[in-house]
């Protein structure tokens, strides 16, 4: 197969993967079957599975290899291991540091790139060529259904992504390697949010962000996947967070730890640039509070509640403490209304 020439243009494109033969072939595919002026070097990060997933893996780099698989790009290069590693970060960082490409991004094995994302990411790089970051927007899809739900994101600025106030969905993300060479690979401490916090390092150095409003991956939704704020219409299903046997309320505790953890740490990193922008530290505040109240934990989540107020002694962060005050319960339940009618105005529209 043809390799690319110093001057060509190549995607890096890193899977990182644990047990998830039921659909990883789907996610291989969407990247092999990219079409366009250009290379393709795959790169997958297993983490040494027990399920079918390396005979899937292998499956491709056999099809490839023979020549047997329609290649509508100017080349792929295919590489992958299966190997324990020290979670999905490291497992990423590994591919970035091996990369050829200039233009990186990453695709779990549960997602899939939607036909035609990277030449319409290409177009867009060379139209700009200033740009560090592109993103656009995504499908949401649950389970084993084909029904697709939009989720769209929007054009922002640092202090709105700091104040989430924009949601950029990691698949449809795409970057620069030499931006990320300035800021820095994913923090391995990070096994939630590790996207969000290199999405706010590349806002924060100052490089141009550029968001294009056109779908180019699809997330799917299942309970062994890992929920984000960015699908927070999930957060609060029972089958999304379960991740291991027992009580309703053991399992929805348990899932919680991790995401409360990425947050106090992001509070620590972060604590310069939050206390640059009182909102933004709020909000981050109010939304450690509400994990720790739906994860049981009240006594936490009166403090951070407490502390968003103090930062920011606005109506919305004293409306929301004292709901919080009538439980947890009640409290999800505003949150189910809340999401409800949100989603009613975006099929509306």
């Amino acid at each position: 197969m043809k390799k690319a020439r110093p001057g060509d243009i190549v995607f890096s494109i890193i899977t990182p993967s644990y047990n998830q033969g039921q659909f990883i072939e789907e996610t291989i595919k969407s990247v092999l079957s990219q079409e366009g002026n250009f290379f393709i070097d795959y790169i997958i990060a297993d983490g040494g599975s027990t399920d079918n997933s390396v005979e899937v893996i292998k499956k491709y780099d056999q099809l490839l290899k023979n020549g047997e698989y329609p290649v509508k790009c100017r080349g792929i290069e295919y590489r992958w291991w299966s190997r324990e590693d020290k979670g999905q970060s490291n497992a990423i960082n590994q591919g970035f540091k091996v990369a050829k490409g200039d233009i990186l991004a990453w695709i779990n094995s549960d997602d899939f790139y939607e036909p035609g994302a990277f030449a319409y990411v290409l177009r867009k790089f060379k139209e700009t060529p200033d740009a560090a970051l592109i993103y656009g927007d995504g499908y949401i899809i649950r389970q084993d259904s084909k029904v697709k739900v939009l989720a769209p994101s929007k054009p922002g600025s640092f202090e709105m992504l700091l104040r989430e106030e924009i949601s950029i969905y990691q698949p449809s993300a795409f970057f620069t390697k030499d931006v990320v060479q300035e800021v820095g690979f994913l923090d391995e401490n990070l096994h939630y949010a590790m996207d969000y916090d290199l999405w706010l390092r590349i806002f924060a150095d100052g490089r141009r962000c550029l968001y294009y409003s056109k779908p180019l991956a699809s997330l799917r939704l299942w309970e062994g996947s890992k929920t984000s704020p960015q699908q927070e219409d999930a957060l609060f299903d029972r089958k999304k967070v379960r991740v291991n046997k027992g009580s309703s309320e053991q399992d929805k505790s348990y899932s919680f730890e991790g995401k409360i953890r990425d947050s106090e740490y992001l509070l620590r990193k972060h604590d310069r640039w939050l206390r640059e922008y009182p909102v933004a530290y709020a909000s981050h505040l109010r939304h450690l509070a509400t994990m720790n109240l739906l994860a049981g934990n009240k006594k936490r989540s009166r403090y951070y509640f407490t502390q968003s107020i103090k930062v920011q002694p606005s109506l919305r962060n004293i409306l929301t403490f004292l709901l919080s005050l009538f439980g947890k319960s009640f409290y999800r339940l505003l949150l189910n209304l809340k999401r409800k009618a949100v989603k009613d105005i975006i099929h509306s529209s």
